[in-house]
């Protein structure tokens, strides 16, 4: 291999090399911190209220929170959350209520997932009635994403 060839070679391996080393880890995520479904967001219903936190801490996504129902109607609050990964193309779904009505209670939750193959994580507000959606918020509101 003569001296001009084995530059070219060197050269290319160099650029290679920094490719790789300034190119993103695979699954970097950006949690939004603190959440809450509310009136600015689609994924916001009236009798139902969601707030949060999102972080990453020891290679897991975290998610925490609660869910209160806010009106006396007769139907209680959900929330559920849809997570995506980067290496499947099913999500995981969360489902989480609270039934008591009117401001009495909080049903409190965390879930966590990982960060190497976590996308996006979404919420969205919703009424249940006997254990089913009654209603749902018209949109999600991504509280995670690369």
């Amino acid at each position: 291999m003569g001296s001009w060839t084995r530059r070219v070679v060197a050269v290319a391996v160099v650029a290679i090399s920094a490719i790789a080393v300034t190119a993103a880890p695979a699954g970097a995520v950006t949690p939004v911190g603190a959440w809450k479904g509310n009136t600015y967001w689609a994924s916001d219903i009236v009798g139902a209220h969601a707030q949060g936190d999102s972080y990453v801490s020891g290679g897991r996504v975290y998610v925490t929170g609660y869910i209160r129902d806010t009106a006396s109607d007769g139907h209680g609050a959900c929330l559920k959350i849809k997570t995506w990964y980067n290496d499947s193309v099913f999500t995981r779904d969360e489902f989480v209520s609270d039934t008591d009505g009117n401001n009495s209670s909080y049903k409190y939750f965390s879930f966590n997932y990982p960060v190497g193959t976590t996308e996006y994580i979404d919420i969205q507000e919703c009424l249940t009635e006997s254990g089913s959606i009654w209603d749902e918020a018209p949109g999600w509101q991504a509280i995670v994403s690369p």
